[in-house]
């Protein structure tokens, strides 16, 4: 849900229903009740997710933050990541109840001074030699799973609803033996193409080419098989009070959407060849200019990102509905209804306004998005939701002590 990639209570995602909610709601109406009635009363009845907040109110958090981040040369942004959290989730409704957020903000700045040292490192070294940079490129691998794994855990724990905290149950060896394959397997490929490469970097042939051609499907083959090993070690794992969280997509529900996106990136080359036709005059007039170089450094990101409107939309719709299609919490169910069109739509129009007004939409165009994506899904219930709800509370303080335990936990922002 919006831009929390993590298993949050953004995050959730369920199997498919044998009836959609829309149709669910309006069968509830015509009996006089619906999401909006008494628990009590309509046991089972479809519970929309709604989100309250406002670009209004939002803008103020969003200035507060921004200037107390450059004031305090970053150090505020862990402190500003609570408080933006903090209105997401207290502006998340479902079943007439809101979600908290209650992360330390010491633990975030932990995490990205790490993070922050990590990447230091390897540009420091890296400005040496690629060689000098190797070690912590490894390094940076080899410690990837630790670093998800306490901030999934770190994201769980920290989030409640009605009182009651989510919690992760993955240890660090499931993260390794869940996602290694992806760091393994892009060191090989990386070793072949530097071997490759010294080999015959005078006399390249036609083998050279074909190899780096297999090189290249080899990584991109990796990306839908990593992403499913990601969400199935996140949401496997995860639990709300006692009830556990099942994930229930296959490998192959993945491929099918990254593949069906590569005609995306067709039609997004369509895009960015329709974006450089309607503006090559203006930018070779603005070249001219004294600021040319400025214009000079924007226009390729900028005709990236034309062909990259295509493809995100469609992989963040789909992933969306998959997902969420295809996890339950219990016996209970979600549906989520996406759609790419309207998120194209989204970003396209945030993208304009943002420019025009010189980035002060942003905010808006965060909570036009955010939104969208939460008021696209819908909690089924399989049965009396109150109930559910009150079984749940005997292990709200097993979660309260996994959260004081341990002195490692971390958000990397990842």
């Amino acid at each position: 849900m919006a831009d929390l990639a993590e298993l949050t209570l953004h995050d959730i995602e369920v199997s498919a229903p044998k009836r959609t909610w829309q149709e669910a709601e309006a069968t509830d109406a015509r009996a006089g009740s619906g999401p909006g009635a008494r628990l009590s009363s309509t046991e089972n009845a479809p519970q929309r997710f709604v989100f309250t907040g406002s670009g209004a109110e939002y803008f103020r958090i969003w200035v507060v933050n921004l200037l107390l981040t450059i004031l305090t040369l970053g150090i505020y942004s862990a402190w500003a990541k609570v408080r933006r959290m903090q209105y997401f989730y207290r502006n998340t409704r479902v079943a007439g109840a809101i979600f908290d957020y209650h992360g330390n903000p010491k633990a975030i700045l932990k995490g990205r001074a790490i993070a922050l040292g990590l990447l230091l490192a390897y540009k420091v070294a890296s400005g040496m030699s690629p060689l000098a940079a190797l070690p912590f490129a490894l390094l940076f691998c080899a410690i990837m799973p630790f670093l998800l794994a306490r901030s999934f855990r770190f994201k769980l724990i920290n989030s409640s609803y009605r009182g009651l905290r989510f919690r992760f149950a993955g240890s660090v060896a499931d993260a390794y033996r869940a996602l290694s394959l992806l760091p393994i397997m892009l060191a090989i490929v990386g070793f072949v193409l530097w071997s490759v490469l010294t080999s015959f970097s005078r006399n390249p042939g036609v083998g050279t080419v074909v190899v780096m051609l297999l090189a290249v499907v080899i990584v991109l083959a990796m990306i839908p098989l990593a992403h499913f090993q990601l969400k199935r070690y996140q949401h496997d794992k995860a639990y709300f009070g006692q009830t556990p969280i099942f994930f229930h997509a296959g490998v192959g529900d993945f491929f099918k959407i990254y593949g069906r996106a590569v005609g995306c990136l067709f039609l997004g080359g369509v895009s960015a060849k329709a974006f450089a036709l309607m503006t090559g005059k203006i930018f070779l007039l603005l070249q001219a200019t004294a600021f040319g170089w400025l214009f000079t450094m924007l226009y390729a990101p900028l005709s990236a990102y034309a062909s990259y409107l295509f493809v995100s939309p469609y992989i963040q719709s789909r992933i969306q509905n998959l997902v969420w299609n295809q996890t339950e919490l219990g016996m209970n169910r979600f549906e989520s209804t996406v759609s790419a069109r309207h998120l194209l739509w989204i970003h396209a129009s945030n993208v304009f306004l943002i420019v025009l007004t010189l980035g002060l939409y942003k905010p808006f165009g965060a909570i036009r998005l955010l939104k969208y994506r939460v008021e696209s899904m819908c909690l089924l219930p399989e049965s009396d939701l109150e109930s559910f709800l009150t079984d749940q509370a005997g292990d709200n303080a097993g979660a309260l002590g996994q959260e004081a335990g341990d002195v490692f936990d971390m958000d990397i922002a990842l």
